[in-house]
Parts: structure tokens; sequence; C-alpha cells
């Protein structure tokens, strides 16, 4: 899931390996890893998480893999500044899909400049992911749940959002209701990160069991609109939690209709 500066370093001269720049296209522009690629996986929201929605996200997501030349014989190694919530969720994207071989850099263009790594103006290729309206697209049901799903109450649902979103006392301007979705376990996303890299597995489990979490359960990760959330499931996959799901469209669709429940306030224990 993750690879050092140092590792990318020696291993680029294969050829094999793509870095994929996910922040904006003027910053890359200006400053990035020599040959890499720029990618917008951040703008994106989903119109609906359910079948079609789903359906048309993962067919857009493709169609930008496709476009790039990537997942055949050419891996992405999808980099920010330090790692966040966008690099994360690039490599969710292209897993979605069923892609494989994608990796995240571990701390980013900072690691790679710390490690030695020299830097170029970007140039050539960008693209976006965008929704698409396929009709229908295969997708890896693993990695991401639908609205329904959540109402069900079939899985731990893992609020990461700052504690003032996860109790109610700030709004996000786009977003029609405050709260949170009930019954959910909170952690920050940030606190699996430490100085812009994943902390170590043991440190993120622990992170994760203080939540309410187990390794037993399915857990259904959100944020705001499913960015936060990707970096939630892989720090959560490199503890060792392997039923982790995403539900992308997250608080920002979840506000926006007044018929599902919601909880403001300080959480007893979940």
């Amino acid at each position: 899931m993750i690879i050092t500066a140092a590792e990318l370093i020696s291993r680029l001269p294969e050829g094999t390996l793509v870095p994929v720049d996910v922040r904006p296209e003027a910053t890359w522009r200006e400053a990035t890893i020599p040959g890499a690629i720029n990618l917008n996986v951040y703008d994106y929201f989903i119109p609906k998480s359910d079948e079609a929605g789903i359906s048309g996200m993962a067919a857009g997501a493709r169609d930008a893999f496709d476009r790039l030349n990537l997942g055949k014989e050419r891996f992405p190694v999808f980099f920010e500044e330090q790692t966040g919530m966008i690099s994360p969720r690039g490599l969710w994207f292209y897993e979605l899909v069923g892609l494989q071989g994608g990796l995240i850099l571990d701390g980013g263009l900072q690691a790679w400049k710390d490690a030695g790594g020299k830097l170029a103006p970007g140039d050539g290729v960008t693209d976006a992911i965008r929704q698409s309206d396929v009709a229908a697209t295969a997708f890896v049901r693993d990695l991401v749940a639908s609205t329904d799903e959540v109402l069900a109450h079939g899985a731990d649902i893992f609020d990461v959002r700052r504690r003032t979103e996860f109790e109610g006392s700030f709004l996000h301007p786009c977003c029609a209701r405050p709260g949170r979705i009930p019954h959910s376990h909170f952690a920050f996303y940030e606190d699996m990160l430490s100085e812009g890299r994943y902390r170590p597995p043991s440190e993120i489990r622990a992170i994760a069991e203080k939540a309410g979490l187990s390794t037993d359960r399915e857990i259904i990760t959100y944020c705001h609109r499913g960015a936060r959330a990707a970096t939630a499931l892989y720090g959560l996959k490199l503890a060792g939690f392997d039923k982790v799901k995403i539900y992308v469209g997250s608080w920002h669709e979840w506000a926006a209709n007044a018929a599902l429940p919601l909880e403001i306030g300080p959480a007893e224990e979940v």
C-alpha cells in the first residue's frame, strides 16, 4: 500500500512505477517528481451513493486511468506534499475499479526531497476523476458502501472528521445540516499520521481499538466527502483491519437528505 521515498528513488529506473501528483495542477507544474503526471482525485463529488452513482463513479475513475495508461505494466505511485487526505484517495479510486499494484508515497514530496530526490517542472499529461454516465461498470464492492448499507447497521460506522464536525458545532457551508451518523465511532484521521507519514501499524491499531473498532467487524468510514475516509481506510488496513469500506457520499450527502437520522453533541460510548 505504501512505498518510501528511498524505495521509489531506487525503483523508478525500472520504468514500471509512475509518479502521480494529486496536488493542484498549478503546483504540479511549478515543481514535482521528474516524469510525474497529474491527476485531480480530490474535487470529485458522487451524485448519490446508490448503485447507479457508485457505478458511474467507478466508470469515470476507470476512464481516467485508461486515458493515463495506468494499470497494466505502469503502476501509479500517488503523492501529495505529505501524506494527507488526497494521495490515499487516489489509491482508493485505483483499487475500486479492480486495478492492482498502486502505491502511496509515504511522506509525499517532502519525503522525496529529504531523501535527495530531484525536482522538475510538471509537464505533459493531466487529468481528473469525473462521473460517467456509463450504465454499468464493475467495481470492488468490498471497498465502497451505499447509503442503504450504512442505514442497515450491519457494520461499525467510523467518523474520521474533526471533533467539531462530529459533534455538530462546525458545519461546512456546502452541507445542509450539522451532526453525525447515529452510533458512529470516532477518531480524527490525522491521528493516524505523524510528521506527514503513516504511524506504525501498532499505533494505528491502538487508535482504532480506543475508538471501539474490532478486526472482527466490517467498518464503514466516512468524513465530509470521502477523502479523509480513504486515509483512514489505508491506515486501518496497515494495522490489520481487512474489512473496511468508504461511504463516499459521506456527511455531504447524508446531511442533504432530511429523512436520514443524525446525532448532535458529545457521543456516548458506542
